[in-house]
């Protein structure tokens, strides 16, 4: 299919390693763990370090866009950096170029600018975090986010308290508000939730209110106490007053000559976390000054520390105590706390392991992979594109409806490749088709399966919908299960069926019920209806029409008004049947035993033709006594027009049908028969059944749902 294209830019320097940048290189891969997302990253600064964006350029569908290499002619030669004017001329000529489904954006100046391009108003969501959460709030900043609120569609706030402050701030509703949460990389090892080093870690910028200089010095305290606790600092980015020369100064030599102290400057986002695996306690104490702000927002790096299975000294918030409960024993407000739980957590292995636990459960929700499931429908809902679907088969009666439902549908256009029989088709038109193609829907798993099986594209998306005759075929033998996304299949038995003979991994398969129109089926009936057995096709001789006669037979006796309609062709009608031996006698023995029965004249032959409904209206049963079927659809039609089932006990029928209707003997098919209840309850109860299970807005939708999964699917 064609990708969904994002254009991703912060007015943020990668050079640095910070929470803002830590968020960017974040946002870009998570994005891109669909194959079917293409993330075009624009940066603001020239790349003089690499440790944040070297893991990104090994991602295949995330571009760096370096804006002074490409665009350097319009740019001034003086800077370094792209100012906010800069960046969105730039933003302006890539999208002319590449026509962005979705462009997200950070920095509330940088937001400001963009508003003045109407062209992005429609496909941008900024996310707004420099802003006051609360009365220190500006009535400038507020009028300013009110403006941002009404000119865009959809904008992202980091948390729940966030988007209530924002709400409370400038008195909206907050309907437009997608929250877009801290995000970790994924992880599946468990750690050891065991101190090794006595070894605190702080990673992040260098400010007065993430506590940089008491870091300093209660690492020091620590370190008189017991000679083994040291603190290990990374980053080097220094903002506010503490970017002054002097405090710079003052700082720096502090830190390279603080003894137990070790400052590695700035590193990669993967470097970093190994040093925190190597660690054992993260540090994000913060001033009470942040407490309205930090009780709004969440730390990515409290996060990470979590993830590694690592306790962290954290500042007491609401926020927190609804992340890591009310008592998480490493709450810390003043250095004399920092000091007394930093001590009793390294002596403590219980109440190591008990913090380490709660850090690590709580970091669990905000993977890269669970962001994207949470942000898959808002981004995909910007695609306006129509997903090209090819329908594949030799027989697409069933997947008429599924048809017209895709067809009917603006995000779809739709394709019919039909076959002539199992194997044979029009290859070249099934190569136009396979080129057109996002999703290939292949209507049984037989000849068209195996030739988009063997032909498809890495992009395309291959779901195979299996029924019955494929199981005893061999198909799915020549069927690498690996190029198909997705097989859906009829019954819950023929799942485990097809799993059995033709090992097709579960994960591979999931049970959709075939789909009718329930509103047509329910019609009027007719006259005497509770007298009328039906069967609806006869053709093989595995549907065993002999035995619905010996059912008519039986009732016939009882009271001559019964009745059996058979809808179906005829044998004579199909050539390749009575080329077969045994199934010709066979019918030649029906014939001639209704021709001299004495109920010959209540055996009645109706057309084969698509007027099931109308046929429904005179039938009060309708017999299914096969040897076999998949999930015989006649019989959820009758149900849906009120008629009574009798279903032979064939494999897979209790899997789908009620119990009560499922017979295993001629005299139970009777008794269900002549024990009938026709009141509007048991009507209603048979109809609301089928609608319930089978309706074909139902199933219709879980199929589009699916579809519509498995072309977001991430990596």
């Amino acid at each position: 299919m064609s990708k969904l294209r994002i254009l991703l830019y912060g007015d943020i320097d990668l050079n640095f390693m910070d929470g803002s940048a830590v968020w960017l290189t974040s946002m870009a891969p998570m994005l891109a763990l669909s194959p079917n997302v293409q993330v075009d990253l624009l940066l603001k600064a020239k790349e003089q370090s690499t440790n944040l964006t070297e893991a990104l350029k090994k991602v295949n569908n995330i571009r760096l866009v370096q804006p002074f290499d490409k665009f350097i002619h319009q740019l001034s030669q003086k800077n370094s950096r792209l100012s906010v004017t800069e960046a969105v001329q730039i933003m302006r000529q890539l999208h002319n170029e590449n026509k962005y489904d979705l462009v997200i954006v950070r920095g509330f100046n940088l937001v400001r600018e963009v508003m003045k391009h109407e062209a992005f108003r429609a496909i941008t969501v900024p996310y707004l975090t420099d802003f006051k959460h609360d009365e220190r709030s500006t009535r400038e900043e507020r009028t300013d986010l009110k403006r941002v609120y009404d000119h865009f569609d959809h904008l992202f706030l980091q948390t729940k308290e966030t988007k209530e402050a924002f709400q409370k701030l400038i008195q909206v509703d907050g309907a437009k508000i997608q929250l877009l949460y801290p995000m970790i990389p994924d992880f599946e090892d468990v750690p050891s939730f065991r101190n090794k080093h006595s070894r605190l870690i702080y990673s992040g910028k260098f400010h007065e209110d993430w506590h940089t200089e008491e870091i300093i010095a209660v690492t020091k305290k620590l370190a008189a106490r017991n000679n083994r606790i040291h603190t290990q600092i990374v980053g080097d980015k220094f903002q506010d007053r503490l970017r002054e020369r002097e405090n710079q100064l003052r700082i720096k030599k502090a830190l390279n000559e603080t003894p137990s102290i070790d400052w590695v400057g700035a590193v990669s986002r993967e470097a970093c976390q190994d040093l925190i695996a190597e660690a054992d306690i993260g540090i994000s104490w913060r001033s009470a000054s942040l407490d309205n702000d930090e009780s709004v927002e969440l730390s990515s790096k409290l996060l990470e520390y979590g993830r590694l299975g690592k306790p962290a000294l954290v500042r007491r918030t609401k926020m927190h105590e609804a992340l890591l409960g009310e008592d998480y024993p490493l709450f810390v407000d003043t250095e004399a706390d920092f000091i007394e739980k930093t001590e009793h957590v390294l002596e403590d292995e219980k109440l190591y392991e008990v913090a380490a636990k709660k850090m690590y459960k709580a970091s669990q929700s905000f993977t890269f992979k669970k962001a994207y499931e949470r942000l898959s429908p808002f981004i995909w809902s910007f695609k306006k594109t129509p997903t090209k679907i090819v329908f594949a088969g030799h027989d697409l009666k069933f997947a008429k409806m599924l048809i017209e439902h895709f067809e009917s549908s603006p995000a779809y256009e739709v394709r019919l490749d039909v076959f002539s029989s199992h194997e044979k088709h029009d290859q070249t038109h099934s190569e136009a088709c396979l080129e057109w193609a996002d999703v290939i829907f292949c209507e049984w798993g037989l000849g068209n399966l195996v030739w988009y099986a063997k032909h498809k594209k890495e992009h395309q998306t291959l779901i195979a919908r299996l029924h019955f005759q494929e199981k005893d075929l061999k198909f799915l033998e020549k069927v690498d299960s690996a190029k198909v996304d997705q097989f859906i299949v009829i019954t819950p038995y023929m799942l485990e069926e097809f799993h059995r003979i033709f090992q097709i991994p579960r994960y591979k398969m999931c049970y959709i019920d075939n789909l009718i129109d329930t509103g047509k089926l329910d019609l009027k009936k007719e006259q005497d209806y509770q007298f009328h057995l039906g069967i609806c096709g006869i053709l093989p001789l595995r549907k065993r029409v002999d035995l619905a006669l010996d059912l008519l037979e039986k009732l016939w006796q009882k009271d001559k008004r019964y009745k059996l309609f058979i809808k179906s062709k005829r044998p004579e009608e199909l050539p390749w049947l009575m080329a077969r031996e045994k199934e010709r006698e066979y019918y030649t023995e029906v014939s001639e035993r209704i021709e001299r029965a004495p109920w010959h004249d209540n055996v009645i032959f109706d057309p084969h033709g698509n007027d099931i409904p109308e046929w429904l209206q005179k039938i009060g049963f309708l017999l299914s006594p096969s040897d076999f079927e998949g999930s015989h659809v006649s019989v959820s039609e009758a149900m849906a027009s009120g008629a009574v089932p009798v279903i032979r006990n064939w494999k897979g029928a209790d899997t789908v049908y009620p119990s009560r209707y499922i017979i295993s003997t001629l005299e139970e098919a009777k008794q269900i028969v002549l024990e009938s209840d026709w009141g509007e309850a048991s009507l209603k109860s048979r109809k609301d059944y089928a609608y319930k299970k089978f309706d074909r807005e139902k199933i219709e939708k879980q199929i589009e749902t699916l579809v519509t999964d498995l072309i977001r699917k991430p990596i």
